[in-house]
This record gives structure tokens, C-alpha cells and sequence, in this order.
């Protein structure tokens, strides 16, 4: 169908359209095994509104008074070396069929170069869309598959309720969690997500799935903080360690968060990722963790600028298994 059609920025009257158009492109949104699925609305406003890095660039496209296409980028800024990279994460780039391959998702994209200020440095991106013909065109690449670190628990366990409260409530803390935050140290010379008590707050909200949190305390100190969530694996339940933060070379609270998630999570196995800011590939060796060659998660990036270091090389980057959760879920 060609039709006229005009672009502008999202209104805060928006979201119902929105998610009435997002629901035709994909069947359901969110997608199924998102927590925040019997509240759209709400799953809507914290994804591109609450965002403590800022509220997403969302672009609009409408016909005849009919909304007919979105684009959506969140803020992910990103640090090497002590210095912010600004970055974003495509999502939610949806066109409703009868208006496919009129040039309207370039025009969305033109729009939000004009009106938000350009292209960050870097944008981010799940796989799925780097198979389009046209995300390849703008530049996009898969950058390489991290290995997935697993330690087997109990095959076969059935899955209940961890015996571990919400992060949501362990990150209410306000010092404590600041101050641990604040002596991880930096990520050396990889691309890592910029991590605040204000992000982590957001980031762990139960709107994607039902995350659970064990903290490891030295009197009023906080000295270590594991967060993780279940999640079916085919036949098996996994316990996903998206975040554990030690101060550096704290071998011995790691341990002791690594046994504190296998005591508490009821799943055949554990899963996690190494980091500069978390802990060292021979603690998890230790706790019985080995790379799975089997489980490998993919990044795709777009760049628009120079980037140090190269943004292109798997060994440039140093997500947390919570990033890359972020990415397939979001």
C-alpha cells in the first residue's frame, strides 16, 4: 500500500498505539516469557521512559491518522578506561505489513539523526535483527559468540521457589551498595556496561523475568553481591548469574556468593560469565564452573565512529551475563 505518511518523536499519549502495533508485528509483546507480560503498559514505560541513562529515542511513523511503524533505541552507555562511551540498544523496530518497503524505516531512522542529535558512537543489537539484508547494509555485524560458563547442580531438580529474596529489595540499600559499587575498579581497556546503584536498581526490576539477589555482608559492609534468575533450558531449569560483584581479588567472598546461589536456586545447573569487575576465570574453575562448548552468546554492533578499542573484536567487549540477557529479552 503506498500512502503519505509523516515521522515524528513519541508522545506521552503514545504507548497504547504503540503497543497495539507492536503487538501486530510480533504476535505478543512483550514476548513470552517476559515477567511483565499481563502489563504491557507498564513493561513499556519502564523499558524507554525510567531509564536512569535517559529515556529511549522513540521515532513514529503514522498514515491517515494510523500509527504504522516505530523505531526504538535505549541508552546503554558503555566505559573503557574510566571515560564513557555513549551507546544504545536497538529495539522494537516494528512496520505494519501493509506498508513494508516504502523507505519508511529510513525515514524513522533520518529522524531520529535529526532530532536526538546524531548516531551514539555505538549501538547494540540482538542477532535476530542483524539477519535482515537491510540492518547488514547499516553496518551491522555479529562480533563473536562468548562462551557461557556452566557448573552442573542436581540434573532433574525440579523448580521452586528460590530460597533467596528479590534484587529489587536487596538494591534498595543506598550506601553500602555504593560504596562496593564504587571500589570494583575499572574495566580496564574492554568495552563494560557503566554500572551505577541507580542502573542496577532499574536494570533488575522484576519486568523481565523474577530476579533474585544473595549479598555477603562484613558488619555494616556490603562485600559481595550475586544476582541471578531461573530460566527453562529445554528440558532443564538454569540458574543465570547475570551479576556478581566483588572488589578486586576478593577470591573468597566470590566462592562463598557462587555457593550461596547453588544452595538457593533449585536448577540442574549453574551459569555465569568471568569479567574485570567480577571475578577471574580461575575462580570460577574453582567453584566447578567450565566453559560450555555448546552455549555461546552472540553481540551484534553497529559503529558510527571510531571507537577504542576496536569495537568489532570479541576481545574488545566485557559483558556481564545480565548484558546479554538485557539484549535477548529486551
Amino acid at each position: 500500500m503506498d500512502a503519505h505518511y509523516s515521522v515524528r518523536r513519541y508522545r506521552e499519549n503514545d504507548g497504547p498505539r504503540m503497543l497495539a502495533l507492536l503487538e501486530s508485528a510480533y504476535g505478543r509483546w512483550p514476548a513470552a516469557g517476559i515477567g511483565a507480560r499481563e502489563s504491557p503498559l507498564e513493561y513499556l514505560r519502564w523499558k524507554h521512559l525510567t531509564n536512569p541513562a535517559g529515556a529511549s529515542m522513540l521515532t513514529l511513523a503514522e498514515a491517515g491518522g494510523e500509527l504504522i511503524a516505530v523505531r526504538a533505541y535505549m541508552e546503554w552507555p558503555l566505559e573503557h578506561a574510566g571515560e564513557t562511551v555513549p551507546g544504545r540498544q536497538a529495539v522494537d523496530l516494528a512496520t505494519n505489513p501493509a506498508f513494508r518497503r516504502q523507505g519508511i524505516n529510513s525515514a524513522l531512522i533520518k529522524q531520529v539523526m535529526e532530532s536526538y542529535g546524531g548516531a551514539p558512537p555505538l549501538t547494540l543489537g540482538s542477532p535476530n535483527t542483524m539477519s535482515r539484508a537491510q540492518s547488514r547494509r547499516q553496518g551491522w555485524r555479529i562480533v563473536g559468540r562468548t562462551s557461557l560458563w556452566v557448573r552442573p547442580l542436581r540434573p532433574g531438580r525440579e523448580r521452586g521457589e528460590p530460597d533467596a529474596p528479590p534484587a529489587a529489595e536487596v538494591l534498595a540499600g543506598g550506601q553500602p551498595l555504593a560504596d562496593l559499587l564504587g571500589d570494583l575498579g575499572q574495566a580496564g581497556k574492554r568495552l563494560a556496561t557503566r554500572t551505577g546503584a541507580d542502573h542496577l536498581r532499574w536494570r533488575y526490576e522484576p519486568f523481565i523475568a523474577d530476579y533474585r539477589a544473595v549479598a555477603e555482608h562484613d558488619g555494616e559492609r556490603l562485600s559481595g553481591l550475586a544476582i541471578f534468575r531461573m530460566r527453562r533450558r529445554r528440558e532443564l531449569w538454569e540458574a543465570a548469574i547475570c551479576e556478581l560483584l566483588v572488589r578486586p581479588g576478593d577470591d573468597r567472598v566470590a566462592r562463598r556468593l557462587l555457593r550461596r546461589v547453588a544452595d538457593s536456586a533449585p536448577a540442574a545447573y549453574l551459569a555465569a560469565l568471568p569479567g574485570p569487575r567480577s571475578v577471574a576465570p580461575h575462580v570460577l574453575a574453582r567453584a566447578g564452573f567450565a566453559p560450555s562448548p555448546a552455549a555461546r552468546l552472540p553481540l551484534g554492533v553497529v559503529a558510527y565512529a571510531p571507537v577504542e578499542p576496536d569495537p568489532y573484536r570479541q576481545r574488545s567487549w566485557a559483558l556481564s551475563l545480565g548484558d546479554f540477557d538485557r539484549l535477548q529479552n529486551c
